[in-house]
């Protein structure tokens, strides 16, 4: 299908791109436009202008400063995948095609907040932050915050994502198991592991889960019962079926509601001991 027809705006700076969106509220932010293109051919949505953001330097860095990184919004999924980031650049190589991961930023994922998305599991189980800039200046919120409901970011008309912080999870080992029915689909269930051990025994540990909600969640009951303990079987049958409990997902033609809980339980298991033996 066609899309309609919009007008087509190209700012020479972020404060420009924060006035004219806050001016047209249904105009629509374009970054990489592998989830808003498709939208507007189906008709989804019909904005009346698109405002691109590509030629924005100041939104496009990832720097690892002494203990955060600074992932700007216009940051490729094929630039974070190279970063060698714990946990985040995996979960990168999972994104969809070489071609998606090229020109795909993360920016643009989580102000599009599909609940299926690979980047939300490793955001929550991170503590990311978002660092928002709109027409009356900066703000910082916690990624658990910001995204308030499947395709629902806490942004104001006229906002953008400026950068995303991450701390430095140097020494971690990680995890991120995805579900998927062919290579590069959306997931189905998507598990984000953090760990960290000393002497075999589980100091901290954060486990995120995306595609089993409305949005991503962490499954805290999961993680307590993980600490100072060392994986066993018995262990690991335990958290992962706690970890089950925060999966509430719907029925689609991905897999039934029950398959998909079914498969929250099993993805766990294998994302903490990969990351466990790791």
């Amino acid at each position: 299908m066609y899309p309609p027809k919009f007008g087509y705006v190209i700012p020479d700076s972020i404060d420009e791109a924060n006035e004219f969106l806050s001016e047209h509220e249904d105009a629509k932010a374009l970054a990489g436009g592998h989830s808003l293109i498709p939208m507007l051919k189906l008709r989804i949505l019909r904005p009346s202008y698109l405002v691109e953001l590509k030629g924005l330097n100041e939104l496009h860095y990832l720097v690892n400063e002494q203990k955060r990184i600074r992932i700007g919004a216009l940051t490729t999924h094929y630039e974070i995948l190279k970063s060698n980031l714990p946990l985040l650049s995996e979960a990168a190589s999972t994104v969809a095609d070489p071609q998606v991961r090229n020109m795909g930023t993360i920016g643009g994922v989580i102000s599009h907040l599909d609940p299926s998305a690979d980047y939300p599991a490793s955001l929550i189980a991170m503590d990311a932050t978002v660092k928002i800039k709109g027409v009356k200046g900066e703000r910082e919120e916690p990624f658990k915050d910001f995204a308030k409901d499947m395709f629902s970011p806490d942004l104001n008309p006229g906002d953008l994502v400026k950068e995303i912080i991450i701390p430095d999870f140097s020494g971690y080992t990680y995890s991120y198991k995805k579900l998927e029915r062919r290579a590069g689909d959306f997931a189905i269930v998507g598990v984000a592991v953090l760990m960290r051990k000393e002497s075999g025994v589980i100091k901290d540990v954060r486990i995120g889960l995306t595609a089993v909600n409305n949005k991503a969640v962490r499954a805290y009951e999961a993680e307590k019962m993980l600490l100072d303990r060392s994986l066993d079987d018995k262990l690991l049958e335990e958290a992962s079926t706690k970890a089950m409990e925060y999966a509430n997902p719907t029925s689609d033609i991905r897999g039934s509601s029950e398959y998909k809980k079914k498969m929250t339980k099993v993805m766990t298991k294998r994302a903490l001991l990969d990351a466990y033996k790791r």
